[in-house]
């Protein structure tokens, strides 16, 4: 009879067990469509109305064996903020920090430049010199945030870009087409560079004026920018997406929204429209995201050519560009963690007993998987594996990479002006040799671990992040919408610029494509460079190619 009972006893137990949810394991669930509040004392977010302390449920079924949990950092909504990094920022700005990025947060800019400080812009492009492009120019800048109005005085402002840079102003202060721009609240106009311009601006006897606009921020940032909808993308929010999506799979993302902005033409403000407002990865975005023992490493901004077997990098120059930039420590690195991780790279082979080693000793690869489950779903033929271009990469001082996305106004079926699959990249299979550029891929960090060739561990742990994004929320297409709705709801009345900018601007921008809307290229047009494929027509087609494919 004790045998019974205790049997019984047991039955009892396990269902209770089973009914609690047992012992469960945590990663970063979706939440793109939810409102996170990060600015508490502590570290526990709101997810859905219920408390956590930094954790998401795991909704998917994929077991993974992966890299030492001690040895992975975790990025996104939930982790990796440095509270030191807060430590003289007041709540209400860090508060606003997180708000701003919300899909819900209504955001205006109103750029206040004379029409001559606007046309030195224009000449600094027509000088063809890099210094003159990298030079900034006086403007004043309102952005208001859900009705509560921020003013700044003396602020920089230059153009933004590389291939998208043009003449866009008449010496009027008249613009005739549309440029991109960053902005800088930290610029004292006082280097020698300033000289023959009529902004200089001299601080002696004022040097608490000055480090009080070195130390200047909005919403915790000192620099950011933004970019009009030069692709056209009726959504006005696929890269914005792509962003949050990277971020809601633990990827080290830069935050992006969307915003309505305005420029002073003459006496009057006119309406550009609607742009992205990006924050800028530099040494605060560093410090912000990584703990005290991880950040003070080498972080590069890597451009076409970036493909780890080059090795042309350096410190930004105007007289050089570089493969991989150099924008901490510019004074003190040896840039051996770039040079270490480009060596072990091109050394290591697959079938050595220690290429696991020494992999794992320059990149966190569960990490990476990551990165690239999002990267391949995103289809962005510009991107590191697709173009060798457009990333960041960060080393903490033991040396790990990580990679952080940039630049994905080319994603999600976006293919005006260029495309060059044919099918809007939604036919690259996830373990393919092909770039979406055209070629093909030859970055050893793809090719000696999670591609055809790669080692079968690795190619496994990518599988296996890539499953968990096709399992999860964050490639779905009813939760790009609602971020889409979101976005539509706050902006649509605004899209369409002021009847002045369309009059002046007419022969350059199609106007008529400014407007939000769902709608795309029939399936006979996905070979079109001037029609983008819908937001779900993409995801679904992707999707189709990944499961056929999930294979090797």
């Amino acid at each position: 009879m004790k045998k019974v009972w205790c049997l019984f006893l047991l039955i009892i137990l396990s269902i209770s067990f089973c009914a609690c949810g047992g012992v469960s394991e945590t990663q970063n669930g979706s939440t793109l469509d939810n409102k996170t509040n990060s600015t508490s004392d502590n570290d526990s977010t709101t997810i859905d109305g219920e408390t956590n302390n930094g954790e998401t449920s795991n909704e998917s079924d994929v077991s993974v064996t992966t890299a030492e949990e001690s040895n992975t950092l975790k990025f996104g909504k939930t982790y990796s903020v440095n509270d030191d990094f807060y430590n003289n920022i007041t709540s209400q700005e860090k508060e606003l920090y997180y708000d701003l990025w919300d899909k819900d947060t209504k955001i205006n800019i109103k750029i206040d430049i004379s029409p001559s400080e606007l046309y030195a812009i224009e000449l600094a492009y027509q000088s063809g010199s890099a210094e003159q492009l990298e030079l900034y120019r006086k403007c004043k800048l309102q952005l208001t945030v859900d009705d509560v109005d921020y003013n700044y005085d003396n602020v920089g402002i230059r153009m933004r870009g590389n291939t998208s840079k043009t003449n866009f102003c008449n010496s009027d202060g008249k613009v005739f087409d549309y440029v991109h721009f960053r902005f800088d609240l930290t610029e004292t106009f006082d280097s020698t560079a300033y000289d023959t311009t009529d902004i200089q601006e001299d601080w002696t006897g004022n040097y608490s004026g000055k480090v009080q606009r070195e130390n200047r921020t909005f919403a915790t940032m000192q620099k950011f920018s933004i970019r009009w909808n030069k692709n056209y993308d009726n959504t006005y929010c696929r890269e914005v997406y792509a962003y949050k999506m990277f971020e809601d799979n633990g990827v080290l993302t830069p935050n992006a929204t969307c915003a309505q902005y305005s420029l002073k033409q003459g006496e009057d403000f006119e309406n550009m429209g609607v742009c992205t407002l990006y924050e800028t990865v530099d040494k605060r975005f560093i410090k912000r995201n990584f703990s005290t023992e991880n950040e003070g490493g080498d972080l590069y901004k890597c451009v076409w050519g970036a493909d780890f077997k080059s090795k042309n990098y350096g410190v930004e120059s105007f007289n050089q560009t570089y493969h991989y930039t150099l924008k901490t420590n510019e004074k003190t690195s040896s840039h051996q963690s770039l040079e270490n991780f480009i060596d072990t790279l091109k050394v290591a082979n697959v079938t050595s007993e220690d290429f696991k080693e020494k992999i794992e000793s320059i990149v966190d690869i569960d990490y990476f998987a990551r990165f690239e489950a999002v990267n391949y779903l995103l289809g962005n033929p510009d991107c590191i594996r697709n173009n060798t271009n457009n990333f960041y990469i960060y080393f903490t001082p033991e040396g790990i990479g990580y990679l952080i996305p940039y630049d994905f106004d080319r994603c999600l079926g976006i293919n005006k002006s260029w495309n060059p699959t044919g099918n809007g990249m939604t036919r690259i299979t996830p373990y393919s040799t092909q770039k979406g550029a055209g070629g093909t891929v030859e970055n050893p960090l793809y090719t000696k671990t999670i591609l055809r060739n790669g080692l079968e561990e690795y190619k496994l742990l990518y599988k296996s992040k890539l499953q968990e994004v096709l399992d999860g929320n964050s490639f779905k297409y009813d939760t790009f919408k609602t971020i889409y709705n979101a976005y539509k709801l706050s902006y649509e009345s605004s899209a369409m610029p002021a009847t002045a900018i369309r009059s002046q601007c007419e022969s350059k921008i199609e106007f008529s494509r400014f407007v939000f809307n769902e709608s795309g290229a029939n399936e006979n047009e996905y070979d079109s460079t001037y029609l983008n494929i819908s937001t779900s027509d993409y995801m679904s087609l992707k999707r189709q190619t990944a499961l056929d494919n999930i294979n090797f």
